[in-house]
């Protein structure tokens, strides 16, 4: 997928600290991301964001977005530097809880984020409050009628 001349503008000189198969993050030097889709799937993946990001019940538990185009080739989220210390049992107690209310209200985590014994710790990041956040929920399934 070829990128329109206000993202190559958007992105000109800014550093990947993500890459996948479907999306690319950079780092916008001003406390947020922006991921750019790579392919049809990665514009999935970011309208599945936009979609949970706006329910209620979760979206405390989600990296915040802060806006997006309206055909989901890009979004821009709060950037979340804290990682995720996956060595802790406290934490990996938590993250179950958390995976425990995605299930009640019907979404259901990424393999990564949703196996709390072994977390995917890139996924995952600390609120300065401490609080967990999942900064990459594209993989997720929205099963909520």
């Amino acid at each position: 997928m070829k990128m329109n001349q206000y993202l190559k503008d958007k992105v000109k000189n800014k550093k990947v600290i993500g890459r996948g198969g479907t999306r690319i993050a950079y780092d916008l030097d001003d406390g947020y991301v922006l991921k750019v889709a790579r392919s049809t799937k990665g514009i999935k993946c970011n309208m599945m964001e936009v979609r949970l990001s706006q329910y209620k019940p979760i979206r405390g538990y989600l990296a915040e977005i802060i806006d997006h185009d309206r055909k989901y080739r890009w979004i821009k989220m709060k950037k979340y530097v804290r990682k995720f210390p996956v060595h802790s049992q406290l934490y990996r107690s938590k993250l179950k809880e958390i995976i425990d209310i995605f299930f009640k209200h019907g979404v259901v985590p990424s393999k990564g984020v949703g196996d709390y014994k072994k977390p995917f710790a890139p996924n995952l990041r600390l609120k300065n409050n401490k609080e967990i956040v999942v900064i990459d929920y594209g993989g997720f399934k929205d099963e909520r009628n």
